[in-house]
């Protein structure tokens, strides 16, 4: 039975969010010296704010508070902005600057309806076009995945490295089509839904489903087993849209406590 994580930064212990942005700014840590080791630390440290709604959904962000803040220049904080840029963390707006991502619960899940038919087709073409060493690269990143999942017992879950290897199932196979509008169609797909895949690896204790699911895509794949792989694939994403209903409750218990503003109400056309 799946349990609930919430996220461990100090903002959600506190009462308020004026209250949560003094507990994390009290918690930075001063980074070491070097342009790269800035950058990890304005990345993990806004991160952390981001996930714990310290820094709350829509809110533009000020580099220069930023930077006060962090304690350090607006170049490698510009870099680490770009970072989280690239996981769909924040979005950055030519003239404005860097603002947070919204949560919109119906947006994606609209995007996983979407990848459950992606997921399937790529996962019947790859069973009828992957190649021998196609199959080895699936294997490999399914036994990166099993050593993983026998670490965590005995070490603190690494969440990012989690979601780089399920993403890196995803990935061979789109690699395995041989058909680079999929392979493109595929990348975008994932790229607009790392927010929320986030998310997911990060409120909700499904890493052991996880490993099932993706053990089961991949068997079913090297085995060239069509309906099963179809069904595997379906099933994985099908998880995933169960797992946003649970992550809209957690979200809107965070808006609530933390005041968070309502999300604009969508247009309808006429």
């Amino acid at each position: 039975m799946r349990t609930y994580r919430r996220p461990t930064a100090a903002a959600t212990e506190e009462s308020g969010p004026d209250m949560g942005r003094k507990a994390v700014s009290s918690e930075i840590k001063q980074p070491h010296a070097g342009g790269g080791a800035l950058r990890r630390h304005a990345y993990e440290a806004l991160k952390g704010m981001i996930l714990s709604s310290v820094l709350h959904p829509g809110e533009r962000l000020s580099e220069a508070r930023l930077s006060q803040l962090l304690g350090i220049s607006r170049t490698p904080l510009r870099e680490a902005l770009m970072l989280l840029e690239a996981e769909g963390l924040v979005i950055g707006r030519q003239n404005s600057g860097y603002s947070v991502v919204h949560f919109d619960p119906q947006a994606i899940c609209d995007l996983l309806v979407a990848r459950e038919g992606l997921d399937a087709y790529a996962a019947e073409v790859a069973c009828r076009s992957a190649t021998d060493d196609d199959l080895e690269r699936l294997e490999a990143v399914m036994a990166e995945i099993e050593e993983a999942d026998r670490r965590k017992a005995s070490a603190p879950p690494d969440t990012a490295r989690q979601l780089e290897l399920g993403l890196k199932v995803h990935e061979v196979i789109a690699s395995a089509t041989r058909n680079p509008a999929l392979q493109e169609m595929t990348r975008r797909l994932y790229e607009q839904l790392r927010a929320a895949l986030w998310l997911e690896v990060l409120w909700l204790d499904s890493w052991a489903d996880s490993v099932e699911q993706h053990r089961a895509i991949v068997e079913a794949v090297v085995a060239r087993d069509v309906p099963r792989a179809v069904w595997a694939a379906r099933e994985h994403v099908r998880d995933s849209l169960r797992n946003m209903a649970r992550i809209e409750g957690l979200y809107e218990d965070r808006r609530r406590r933390f005041k968070l503003p309502q999300q604009p109400a969508r247009r309808i056309k006429p």
